[in-house]
């Protein structure tokens, strides 16, 4: 709309000119160099907005250059999500780690997660399988019922697209097509997962020293079918002091 107005400026000052054809000819030039001006001025606004726009993304001064660096790489749809871990340690200490989701690696295990997000699942979930230089593994609600629930919701299969390098966060399975709720942390770099069907969906960007702080005593002791089956009360009676999710939200 704007370039038509131009144009049609240009034909009312065409019709008004009918004396000197050299004095017509650098009008009309005059008036090209114009709307290309206009229109360079133009890209260049929409240019430099995106920029800015980029820009203040991957270089937030609030964070450190590895994790501006890690979330230069993410996604434009990908979402990120706070995690409040306690009893990290085996103590009382508390720590909040960053999950970035990462849509096109994962789509499908990517919307199970926001579900679950939203549907606040991972609340009181406990890290039950902690196996120190390999993966931390949580998932599995603390409400018997509330998992039953879960578990009928089985989601179809991701083709492998990232590796499941440390920091990523990777649906578990049982094989193909079974995965519900349950999820692991890589705690080094475990590419040999990627042939196995195990997919990332997205990432911790902050806070890893607090995955590797996760109470690592009981190793894969607990069992997760009794888990399943009495929810937080077998672990609390069996295994005391495993770190635990208090929250899982958006983060603003």
């Amino acid at each position: 709309r704007f370039l038509d107005h131009l144009c049609f400026f240009e034909m009312e000052i065409e019709l008004a000119i009918d004396a000197d054809n050299d004095y017509s000819n650098r009008i009309r030039q005059q008036k090209r160099k114009t709307c290309l001006l206009f229109a360079a001025t133009l890209i260049f606004g929409v240019v430099a907005g995106r920029y800015a726009v980029v820009h203040s993304r991957y270089n937030d001064p609030t964070k450190s250059k590895l994790d501006q660096a890690e979330v230069g790489t993410v996604a434009s749809e990908s979402q990120l999500f706070a995690f409040t871990l306690k009893n990290l340690g085996g103590s009382n200490e508390t720590g909040t780690i960053f999950i970035e989701t990462m849509p096109d690696w994962a789509p499908k295990g990517v919307d199970r997660f926001h579900e679950l997000i939203t549907s606040d699942f991972f609340r009181g979930c406990r890290f039950f399988r902690v196996v120190p230089n390999f993966i931390v593994q949580f998932g599995i609600n603390g409400d018997p019922k509330t998992q039953e629930k879960w578990d009928k919701k089985i989601i179809e299969d991701d083709p492998v697209v990232a590796k499941n390098e440390r920091g990523t966060v990777t649906f578990a399975t049982a094989g193909p097509e079974t995965r519900t709720t349950q999820l692991f942390i890589n705690s080094k770099n475990n590419e040999f997962l990627d042939d196995q069907g195990f997919a990332p969906i997205g990432r911790v960007v902050r806070g890893m020293k607090h995955v590797d702080n996760i109470y690592a005593k009981w190793g894969e002791t607990p069992d997760q079918q009794e888990i399943t089956e009495f929810g937080n009360d077998y672990l609390e009676k069996n295994f005391p002091g495993l770190s635990y999710i208090s929250s899982a939200k958006p983060s603003l």
